[in-house]
């Protein structure tokens, strides 16, 4: 029976269940992981389909840190990149697009390519970004104006 369990229980944390003993003197129950979907997307946030660099590419994981009344000057990213906001909140505007909007922890954005925005610190607290950014081996993907 142990040998059943094990499997089952590894199954179930898998998909984020719980999973609790099955046999009389087996383990107890361990905490499942919480998964949560900060964005789904097929899109970037100006509405650009989504697609990969040509290949080869590598992904770029970073984290940007921001104090507050920090500014991300006018920039634009020629691939692929990802935001998560893991702390503080930041206004991002998208020039072309006439579009603003604000980010805050937890929330994620796919972000516009090729198109020029700034971002603004909002409030007191600092803000922390982790980047993941998918281009050509050795490229950047920030195009300073």
């Amino acid at each position: 029976m142990i040998a059943r369990w094990i499997p089952a229980c590894a199954m179930a944390a898998s998909i984020g269940a719980g999973c609790a003993a099955t046999a009389q003197n087996g383990p107890a129950a361990t905490p499942a992981p919480r998964i949560t979907v900060a964005t789904r997307a097929n899109a970037t946030i100006t509405g650009q389909p989504l697609g990969l660099p040509p290949s080869p590419w590598e992904t770029v994981i970073s984290v940007t840190d921001l104090p507050p009344g920090g500014v991300l000057p006018m920039h634009k990213h020629p691939w692929p990149r990802y935001a998560y906001v893991d702390r503080g909140r930041l206004s991002v505007t998208y020039e072309a697009a006439g579009l603003t909007r604000e980010f805050g922890p937890g929330e994620a954005v796919v972000e516009a390519i090729d198109e020029w925005h700034e971002g603004r610190v909002v409030g007191t607290q600092p803000v922390r970004l982790i980047i993941l950014d998918q281009l050509p081996p050795g490229a950047t993907n920030v195009v300073l104006r």
